[in-house]
């Protein structure tokens, strides 16, 4: 056997050709053979679904180090574990989203290297119409970098001019990409995608870090707003969608019937989060939601047609907010690239604007943006992108 590097340079990821066929049990499809683990065993091996070094996971976990690695060195022989190839893509290159660097969990986390940092959730298994999101994070880095162009210059990031509105868009402002979670195919319904996503989430936002989620259907947000509360145990949710994916509050196991057209139902059955404000509902349905005080409702383009301080008037100014947009919040002549359209939305400029004027007045800890489908045009990615991109630079103003 080779010698293996030492813990701090390793980095390790769970294979991609590792496919889940029962409880304990992988099939390693490129060498035809079956991998049983123990639950313990099959806990770590998800501890590197995103690329991580073993001395993060160390960190992480705070299990005996000795221990630990033999573990991980048990996974690695079984080709549970393999070192990360990133295909060319160098920490120091432009992959990322607006040509922003591709760095590991713990590069991004480390010292002054990040305020922003993004990561994607190939993941559609909770669609319930049109499935295709689960390549929304490429489409979504593919076409940002025409849109917008990440420049570290001297540790110090630029920005870039906005003709619009007479100033710089992300001064001073450090984005990292950590690329896609990696589950490859051992995805199955609420399960591990999601667990690694909020045990991500919170290692970003404990780290003093604004969390971008790309998505994926819009269930993967109840894991992103989880994670968030563990650093944040009282939070207020911003919702952009055509629908409200809510009937009522559940307390229930969302393992066993979440999807992207009820997950709101766990958010507000959530004690911990305070407030919830949906903007842009517009589905019909056969009986409106089961009311509840901390939600309330700007249906279709209302919250458009009124001044950003009666908006405001229902965000508490000493909570902290997340904010989830699904794409079909905005009407399909902008954003026709996604799964379940209505007539009816936001156009860009007035999504834009609303997402501004609530960034700006309130603090934001964390966005996502989901439902977006990889398409051939550019137009609908890159409207997502822009939304991003304000929503981005409105929150983390006073970084620059």
């Amino acid at each position: 056997m080779a010698d293996r590097p030492t813990a701090d340079t390793r980095m390790l990821v769970l294979n991609r050709d590792l496919v889940r066929t029962g409880a304990g049990t992988f099939w390693l499809t490129a060498e035809g053979r079956e991998i049983s683990l123990g639950p313990s065993m099959a806990t770590l091996g998800y501890q590197f679904a995103i690329p991580t070094t073993v001395a993060a996971v160390v960190d992480g976990t705070g299990m005996d180090s000795s221990v630990l690695t033999e573990a991980v060195n048990r996974l690695e022989d079984l080709g549970v574990l393999v070192t990360h190839n990133p295909a060319g893509r160098a920490v120091t290159g432009t992959g990322g989203l607006f040509q922003s660097p591709l760095l590991s969990v713990a590069e991004a986390l480390a010292g002054g290297t990040s305020d922003v940092v993004v990561f994607g959730v190939p993941y559609d298994v909770g669609a319930s119409h049109r499935p295709g999101s689960r390549f929304g994070p490429d489409y979504l880095r593919r076409v940002s970098g025409s849109l917008f162009q990440y420049r570290p210059e001297a540790g110090s990031p630029t920005g870039m001019w906005d003709p619009v509105r007479g100033r710089q868009v992300l001064s001073g402002v450090r984005l990292a990409d950590l690329g896609d979670i990696d589950v490859g195919s051992v995805l199955t319904r609420n399960a591990e995608a999601f667990d690694v996503t909020e045990q991500l989430t919170s290692r970003i936002t404990g780290a003093g870090r604004f969390p971008v989620m790309l998505g994926g259907d819009h269930s993967v947000a109840l894991a992103a707003i989880r994670g968030v509360l563990r650093t944040h145990p009282r939070l207020g949710v911003i919702h952009i969608d055509a629908h409200a994916d809510y009937a009522g509050p559940r307390r229930d196991d969302w393992r066993q019937d979440c999807h992207h057209g009820n997950f709101m139902g766990w958010v507000v059955g959530d004690a911990r989060v305070e407030r919830v404000v949906q903007f842009g509902i517009r589905q019909l349905t056969a009986t409106d939601t089961e009311p509840s005080p901390k939600v309330t409702r700007w249906s279709g383009r209302s919250a458009a047609r009124v001044p950003i301080d009666e908006v405001l008037a229902d965000l508490p100014e000493d909570l902290p907010y997340y904010v989830t947009v699904d794409v079909d919040g905005l009407d399909p002549a902008f954003i026709p690239a996604t799964g379940t359209p209505l007539p009816g939305g936001f156009t860009h400029t007035e999504a834009v604007a609303l997402l501004e004027g609530l960034c700006a007045a309130r603090r934001v800890v964390g966005m996502d943006l989901v439902e977006l489908i990889a398409d051939s045009s550019d137009q609908s990615g890159l409207v997502a992108a822009d939304i991003v991109l304000r929503t981005i630079d409105a929150a983390t103003a006073g970084c620059g």
